[in-house]
Formats: C-alpha cells, structure tokens, sequence
C-alpha cells in the first residue's frame, strides 16, 4: 500500500459567525479528500475543535468590535499571530485558509504569503463597502477569493483578484426550512427582535429595540420574542432587559427564545434585526424585517471616513435596491423603527409586498452549497 499524504493546513477564524463556517468548510474538504491525511490547525472555538482543528487559542473570549473596543485584547491577538507564525515554520504549512477576522488576517496573510504559503480567503472583506484600499492587499497577499455574495465576484475580478463565487452559506443552513409565513391568523401578530451576538452591541442596540416594541404595542397587538445568539449568555440579555425596564417602567409582552434563529423567524410576522448575518437568513425565509446598527460615536466617526457603499443591509446590496429600512446610528430610535414596525404589523399588504421583494434578492443567491463548493475550490491545492 502506498503512504497516504500529509498535508499541515492552517485555518483561522476569529469570531462566532466565522468559526461555524471554517468548522463546516474542514469537515467537507476532509470528506472530498480522502486520498490526503490534513492536520489541521489554527484559531476558533468549540466548533472547530469537534470538526478535527488542534486549536492554538479558543477566540470565542476575544470578540469585539470595532478599533477601541478591541484594543483591550491586543496583546492576545499578537500572542496568537507570533504563535501561528510559529507553528507555520515548525509544521511546515503550505496552505492557510483564513475566514473573515480581516484587521487579524490581512496582517496575517502578508507573512504567509513571504512565508510561501498559499493563502486562501473564505468571506472575505466587504471591500466593496468600505476601507476599498484593501484590495491592493488582497491581490498582492492572497491566492484566491471564495466569495459568498454574487456581486463579489465581478468585484475582486475587476480589480485583479483571482475570485470564485461558491454560494452563501446561509443557503444550506436553511435549505430545508420553510419560508415564514406569519404567525396564527387567530392569535397575536408575532415580532423577532435580534440584538446581535456580542455583549458590547447588544448593550447599544438592544434598548433600541425595546423603545421600538414598546412604541408598536401602544399602537396594535403584537408579543414580542427576544432571539438569543447562541453564545451570548441569556442572563446577559435579561439585564439589559431589566436595566431598560428600570427606566421605561411598564413590561413588553415579551420572551426570550433559545432556538436557533432559522426555528424562530418563520413564526413571527416580522423582525428587527441587528445588521449582519441574520438579515440574510430572514431574507432567504422571507421574514419582513428593518435593520438596526448602533456602534460607539469614536468608531462611528472614523468608519464614515471608510465607507463607500450608501447601504448597509446584506439584503439591498444582494437586491442592487432598498427594499428593507436601514436605521442607523442616530436613526436608530424607538419612535423611528416603531413607526415601521406598525406599518408592516397593521398592513397585510405591505408585509406581502416585502416578501415578495426578499424572495427575489433570495432567487439572486443561487443554489450552491456553498462549503462544498468552496472545498472543491480548495481540493487542487492539496495536491500541489
């Protein structure tokens, strides 16, 4: 019998949403490459453990956002970027493939890539949106671009990058879940608030969120279900809860809910949902929803001077036109958002409109498996 290859793959990821996407992308190159022994390694979490990754640092402990709000942990992101240099030289690593986290990995490929190792980029920077700078360093420092949105594509190609579309992961999370229909005709209309993933924007959005809820129940019947990100403590949502009860005073018809957002959304009749991932899976369930994004005014201040896009919703730059609201910053008040939230609760009409708008920037996605793709992307470079 002859020796089956070993091939030492890096693989980094930084935060919740990135991890679940490596772990998911390891398990199906594994399956496509059966003819190759990888050892993985790199940064992640739980997931990515159990999908085979020797972990060099557990990142679900390093979430922040934005510049000031991730200084605090500085020193431990140079202590793994020393460490996976490191390990780079001592395995003798070939192929690196870096997902999302781009402040840490376009640092990260410039040295692999001097390095000799070929680097490959699974969600990579919304360059499209801002900091468009960046692109003189994905073309210089990384091999390939797996994009996930089709518009990416004809972007990085434009400019000299060597990119792929392979679908959006979204897609096959919630293959086999239905479109949301709305909530039992006889009962209360039903409304998903998402305040985000991480303690520091779930602190500046959530209240946000409430103000909105209770400016809409004054207005018509509604219950309110609070959707809990799978690694945020719900004992962390409860007190900002009770810490903005304190001020307002009377309570929501109001419950947090553990499931997972694709078991919620097709309940409720609409949402409002913190910018990111999630605006994408209403999108692909055809949940009528306004996006909500509050950041601190510092990186506020600074972002503006970065942006180049006049949207920020996921679903209007799918779509090429805004068919969902955007409250942003100091648009994001209660009074604000409540007055669309009433809207779409007492017009039947209007939240048919919108689903109808979602199921065509949904159409625009395609149907790829988007990690299988992406493996397939990645096989020929295992065997280089």
């Amino acid at each position: 019998m002859g020796v089956i290859p070993k091939v030492s793959v890096l693989v980094v990821a930084g935060e919740t949403s990135g991890e679940q996407h490596a772990a998911a992308l390891v398990r199906e190159v594994d399956r496509l490459s059966a003819g190759v022994r990888i050892q993985w390694f790199g940064s992640g979490s739980q997931k990515m453990s159990q999908a085979g990754v020797d972990l060099l640092e557990d990142v679900s402990r390093l979430a922040a956002i934005g510049p000031w709000e991730a200084a605090g942990n500085l020193s431990s992101y140079w202590k793994l970027y020393r460490s996976i240099l490191r390990e780079v030289r001592l395995r003798r690593t070939r192929l690196a493939i870096l997902v999302d986290f781009p402040d840490f990995n376009l640092r990260l490929a410039r040295r692999l890539k001097q390095a000799g190792v070929t680097v490959v980029y699974f969600i990579a920077p919304q360059v499209w949106a801002w900091r468009s700078s960046r692109v003189r360093q994905i073309r210089r420092d990384v091999d390939l671009v797996l994009a996930v949105f089709p518009f990416e594509q004809e972007y990085f190609r434009s400019r000299g990058v060597n990119a792929r579309y392979v679908g959006n992961p979204s897609l096959e999370r919630l293959r086999e879940v239905e479109p949301g229909t709305g909530s039992d005709p006889q009962g209360e209309p039903l409304v998903a608030l998402l305040p985000g993933s991480r303690i520091q924007e779930v602190r500046r959005i959530f209240p946000r969120l409430l103000d909105a809820a209770r400016y809409a129940s004054r207005r018509c019947q509604a219950r309110f279900w609070v959707v809990k990100a799978p690694d945020l403590p719900l004992e962390e949502l409860k007190e900002v809860y009770r810490s903005w009860l304190g001020r307002r005073g009377k309570p929501l018809p109001l419950e947090f809910r553990e499931e997972e957002t694709a078991q919620v959304l097709p309940r409720t009749d609409c949402a409002i949902i913190k910018s990111g991932t999630s605006t994408l899976e209403a999108t692909l369930l055809r949940v009528p929803f306004a996006m909500v994004y509050r950041m601190s005014w510092p990186t506020w201040i600074f972002a503006r001077l970065l942006v180049r896009t006049r949207t920020y919703s996921l679903t209007n730059l799918v779509m090429g036109e805004r068919i969902v609201p955007e409250f942003i910053q100091w648009q994001a008040r209660g009074r604000t958002i409540g007055r669309y939230l009433v809207r779409l609760l007492t017009h039947e009409g209007e939240r048919a409109s919108v689903r109808e708008k979602l199921g065509q920037a949904a159409g625009r996605l395609g149907r790829q498996n988007a990690y299988r793709e992406a493996a397939m992307q990645v096989r020929p470079y295992l065997q280089e």
